[in-house]
């Protein structure tokens, strides 16, 4: 038998703490397999596009920079102490043949990069190419000899020296799992030769292409296992990381190796931020190929926006009859925040095989659902969204349970606005504890039938929520608008990670139909989606911002978020109805506009927010790339998010300016993530107090003042 424990993805920077290894240290593998992304070098004041800028303007410290850098991310993922343990402690580490480690994207260079240089910002020039592979030797010469406790090497004099070959044969690996008489097994580099995608390109380059070719078409030569930071079949919505994208382009070798595989072929690969079970892959033409996919990554991987990822590995085990017939059995294994390290429920039947195919039809050939995207407390929702007919309640029935995690609540709430006079539906969601499959619970808190006396029902809900924050000894409860592109699934989510965030404030969702995201077609209509519903559904979201407002707030702050196109659904609420309930708005310590989505003309033409005494506080990124994406499809003017002559329109209106503040960067999202500790301290105060005073801030060296109403973050 051969046991195998694979995974992939880990950021010291962000997660210095990272219990996965000494649970993989107290798995006893055979076989230690780290599967690409060891550090994260687009992660900070400079991504991708960024570093290449620099490089190409200052050749000399440009890369040295990058060099540095890349050695000091390599330096801290050393330096864990459970990571360090496990490795000194692997009795095998020495062997190639049982410590396995390759490179990804963000340990080779940047995020979805390129092995060619040339204009496209993917591409890898040469020079950053030699750094990162004299520091990525380095970086495994540590592991292989260094004592626990050893401090690691300084940066290599020859850093930047040429290479002395273009021999890359070192970057892959063909041989026995375990030595002599182990398990067939290929390491593949894929990304040293990955080519601009195009007809014909490839990604792996002469060598490993015909290796892989050879492998896999030995005809009944029994269990072949293959390993890539990469995964062969995946579908991404931003990245260009796979083999083969579902939904567009396929290298060369993906087709080559499926249709030419003669024995049963295990690839296992990392990446994707989570354990995926993916069955046998299917060649472009939807035939089922003898090819099984099984991912596993996110060992440690911080938030990223609302999204946590709980820590992964996975564990394979090979039988010693691997050349004639047998069974894999394997277990994808996460760390849930309420009962630690848990079985992917999926991945509960072995993997019968012969010498020449799986043997029999594979179970459950989907991606797995281990998640920990909610935790377990209530949750309030007002949802203003047309509920499916295939989810109205019958008389007495208030409650809706799935049990697949709060993906399966998408299926109860249409991608569509309500009705122009209809208001929001008073739910509570909850995750009941201590299931392994997360159930959840979603109670209507009113009438789940006709919406007689919705009114009155949210300001019941909305209480509920204050007296469930009181008694919880929260210092703020927070409306929160979330921004374009939700589902009902993925604004639970957002709500969820605003109180993971920011534990003494507790969320009040409103839950609307912002557009569409998924790719640039879907964003030339869902902007003005967003801004649609957004008109449609002002009665409803003046109710609720009516009942927010009056709420017996306990002695706790109340503050109004609107992230993004939020914005635009409050800024109609305001300006057409808000004369309705101002003087229950004016009972909020603070309005936040967070990255607003929102033309700077019209905020200007429609007087801002004029006629309300609370305080209104406006957050931007001059260099924010998703409102540079949104004002070029929308046009007619710069954001209220980039803006940058905005001054403080009328008393207690102020901006707070994150473009320079330290790791910011192009990121949109610079609320939920903590990046440094003067944007992470803001945001928390934003969030949770009563009076939120820039002054102060300033002589806390947080915040330096520009002009009226204007502050740098420092």
């Amino acid at each position: 038998m051969t046991k195998i424990v694979f995974t992939s993805c880990m950021d010291a920077e962000r997660v210095p703490n990272q219990p996965v290894w000494n649970q993989i240290r107290d798995e006893a593998p055979d076989v230690l397999m780290l599967l690409g992304d060891q550090i994260y070098m687009d992660w900070g004041d400079l991504g991708g596009p960024e570093w290449r800028k620099l490089i190409a303007r200052e050749p000399v410290e440009g890369l040295r920079a990058f060099a540095t850098e890349m050695h000091r991310r390599y330096a801290l993922q050393w330096a864990v102490p459970g990571f360090q343990a496990l490795i000194c402690g692997f009795g095998g580490r020495a062997d190639p043949s049982r410590l396995l480690v390759t490179w990804d994207d963000h340990d080779y260079a940047w995020n979805n990069s390129l092995g060619v240089d040339g204009d496209d910002d993917h591409c890898v020039p040469q020079p950053v190419k030699q750094v990162a592979r004299r520091l990525f030797g380095q970086f495994l010469e540590q592991l292989r000899g260094a004592d626990q406790d050893a401090s690691y090497p300084a940066l290599p004099e020859t850093w930047n020296a040429p290479l002395e070959d273009e021999n890359t044969s070192h970057l892959f690996w063909h041989g026995a799992l375990h030595g002599a008489g182990g398990p067939e097994c290929l390491l593949l580099d894929t990304r040293w030769h990955r080519q601009l995608r195009a007809a014909g390109a490839s990604i792996l380059g002469t060598q490993q292409r015909a290796a892989l070719r050879a492998a896999v078409s030995r005809a009944g030569a029994g269990l072949l296992v293959v390993v890539a930071g990469t995964p062969m079949n995946h579908s991404y919505q931003f990245s260009q990381q796979a083999w083969r994208d579902p939904h567009g382009f396929t290298y060369a070798e993906y087709d080559e190796a499926l249709a030419s595989a003669q024995r049963p072929v295990l690839f296992l690969g990392g990446d994707v931020h989570r354990n995926v079970w993916s069955g046998r892959l299917r060649q472009t033409n939807g035939t089922p190929s003898r090819v099984v996919q099984i991912l596993s990554s996110g060992a440690a991987i911080g938030r990223i926006g609302p999204k946590r990822f709980a820590p992964s590995y996975g564990v394979v085990t090979l039988p010693a009859t691997w050349a004639t017939a047998g069974e894999v059995t394997v277990q994808l294994r996460a760390m849930r925040r309420a009962d630690g390290w848990k079985d992917d429920p999926a991945m509960g039947a072995p993997l019968p095989f012969n010498n020449s195919n799986w043997a029999e039809t594979l179970h459950g050939e989907a991606e797995s659902k281990v998640d920990a995207a909610a935790d377990t407390a209530v949750l309030t929702v007002l949802c203003a969204r047309p509920r499916a007919s295939s989810h109205r309640l019958h008389e007495g029935h208030a409650v809706v349970k799935v049990s697949n995690g709060i993906e399966g609540l998408d299926a109860v709430y249409k991608n569509a606005p309500l009705d122009g006079d209809s208001y929001a539906e008073t739910l509570e969601l909850q995750v009941e504890p201590g299931t392994v499959d997360s159930t959840v619970r979603l109670q209507f808190r009113g009438n789940a039938h006709d919406g007689n006396n919705r009114e009155a029902e949210l300001h019941t809900l909305i209480g509920g929520a204050f007296e469930r924050a009181r008694v919880g000894n929260k210092r703020s409860v927070v409306l929160f608008i979330h921004g374009f592109g939700k589902s009902f699934e993925a604004s639970l989510a957002q709500a969820y990670g605003l109180r993971q965030a920011f534990p003494e404030c507790e969320p009040i969702l409103y839950s609307w139909e912002a557009g569409r995201a998924g790719g640039v077609l879907a964003a030339l209509t869902g902007v003005g989606a967003a801004r649609h519903s957004a008109k449609v559904g002002v009665h409803g979201l003046s109710a609720v911002l009516k009942a927010f407002g009056g709420a017996q707030a306990h002695g706790m702050s109340k503050v109004i978020v609107a992230r993004s196109a939020g914005s635009l659904a409050l800024s109609e609420a305001l300006w057409s109805q808000g004369a309705s309930f101002i003087d229950e708005i004016n009972r909020v310590q603070r309005v936040v506009l967070s990255a607003p989505l929102l033309k700077w003309s019209e905020y200007q033409r429609r007087n801002s927010f004029a006629g309300l005494k609370t305080q209104v506080v406006v957050t931007r990124n001059r260099n924010d790339q998703t409102l540079k994406f949104a004002d070029w499809i929308d046009g007619f003017g710069p954001m209220l998010g980039l803006e940058e002559g905005f001054a403080g329109a009328s008393p207690g209106q102020i901006c707070l300016d994150f473009t320079d503040s330290p790791r910011v960067g192009r990121l949109h999202d610079y609320l939920f993530l903590k990046i440094n500790p003067a944007q992470s301290e803001i945001n928390h105060r934003l969030m949770t107090d009563a009076v939120f005073d820039p002054l102060q801030a300033v002589g806390g060296h947080l915040l330096v003042p520009e002009k009226a109403g204007v502050f740098h973050v420092q």
